[in-house]
């Protein structure tokens, strides 16, 4: 089911961004982006990598909340037409992309009666309230769409919304009131979870304010800065720890455990770890692994990689003869997967990211924003037309 998935997303290259970027937290989306593949293409194998998600909503915490903080200190301001002009750019090209290919596969593969259904979720995903969609109404495991795994990336978009302006208001206050006021309101959107996740599952799972209190685990170490270096044989231990909790969770919970709930604090409070055991940068038990080239590589494509797995898991059935997901046709799934996302990484989010034309002109981001948006409106109009 595509209800439990993580949204992967690397460093951007602003200046600020490159000075914080760290090879653990690269190793940590390597992981989570490996959790979360294992458990859609072998669930009964791996039954719980749906806290890949809950992982990455941590990691986005920190690093957004690390970046804003630099830019806050070093101006007292935060360009905000900036930082959504840097999210575009970054996010949006191979989103789109993907969009758009699986409007093209659902007219080629799936039945007629499916397409209303899968228009709407194009528009909600492309629109970023893809969640919300999935939260309003029960998911029905038998007719799963492509794009169902867009609904991580709208509650990342709606924090990345959202965000700024939040840090902004709390950077009036001292640095302790300010931890304080951003651990105050991660304690009370973790009340509302476990409340929820009770009352009314499907929401507590989609729904974006559920799920602030994983970001301001990650904007805590990070305004907590220096304050939280640690000895490195006391490093060595939290990182271990956390680990231990993020990997732990991801063997031992399952399906019927109720999520996220308190259960998520296992999986989040893990990845808080292995970060504030990093936040003094020195070698760990684990840097030969976290720092070799496969896992910072497999970071570096996990966004796309992200993107591309689920349609093509669920597409591939369309696709073959006997409509089976064998071994050989799910190992199919996970090489193409990978050949398209770091292909679409090196082709479409690098380049486009970096392209001068864009980089220079804030308006011209925006103008290209709304003509993406708008050729994945039409393309999703189409199954309703034809």
């Amino acid at each position: 089911m595509p209800t439990r998935q993580n949204t992967l997303e690397r460093p951007s290259t602003t200046r600020a961004e490159k000075a914080d970027f760290r090879p653990d937290i690269q190793a940590l989306r390597a992981l989570a982006v490996g959790l979360v593949v294992f458990h859609h293409l072998w669930p009964t194998v791996l039954t719980a990598g749906f806290v890949g998600v809950d992982a990455f909503f941590v990691i986005s915490g920190y690093l957004i909340s690390a970046q804003l903080a630099h830019e806050i200190n070093g101006t007292g301001r935060i360009r905000i037409a900036d930082f959504y002009a840097r999210r575009i750019r970054r996010l949006l090209p191979a989103a789109l992309l993907v969009l758009v290919s699986i409007v093209v596969a659902v007219h080629t593969l799936v039945p007629q009666d499916r397409w209303a259904d899968n228009a709407r979720q194009v528009l909600a995903s492309a629109l970023y309230g893809q969640n919300w969609l999935l939260g309003a109404e029960p998911v029905d495991p038998t007719r799963v769409t492509a794009m169902a795994h867009y609904w991580s990336l709208s509650v990342e978009e709606q924090f990345y919304l959202l965000w700024p302006l939040l840090l902004l208001l709390f950077k009036l206050r001292a640095p302790f009131a300010r931890l304080a006021g951003i651990a105050g309101l991660g304690l009370v959107s973790l009340a509302w979870c476990v409340y929820l996740t009770e009352a009314d599952p499907a929401a507590a799972y989609f729904i974006t304010p559920v799920r602030v209190w994983e970001f301001a685990i990650g904007a805590v170490i990070a305004l907590a800065g220096t304050r939280l270096v640690l000895p490195r044989a006391v490093a060595n231990g939290v990182s271990l720890l956390g680990f231990t909790a993020l990997v732990g969770s991801a063997v031992h919970y399952t399906g019927l455990t109720p999520y996220p709930g308190a259960a998520a604090l296992i999986p989040t409070v893990g990845t808080a770890l292995v970060i504030a055991a990093g936040t003094g940068r020195q070698r760990q038990w684990h840097t030969a692994v976290t720092s070799s080239r496969p896992a910072q590589l497999l970071g570096d494509i996990s966004y796309s990689l992200y993107l591309w797995h689920w349609p093509l898991l669920i597409l591939a059935p369309l696709a073959v003869s006997d409509g089976v997901l064998n071994l050989p046709v799910r190992l199919g799934v996970l090489a193409a997967a990978l050949i398209f996302a770091y292909t679409t990484k090196r082709l479409v989010e690098d380049p486009i990211r970096a392209w001068p034309l864009l980089t220079a002109s804030t308006r011209l981001t925006f103008v290209a924003m709304a003509a993406g948006l708008a050729t994945v409106c039409l393309a999703a109009g189409s199954l309703l037309w034809t």
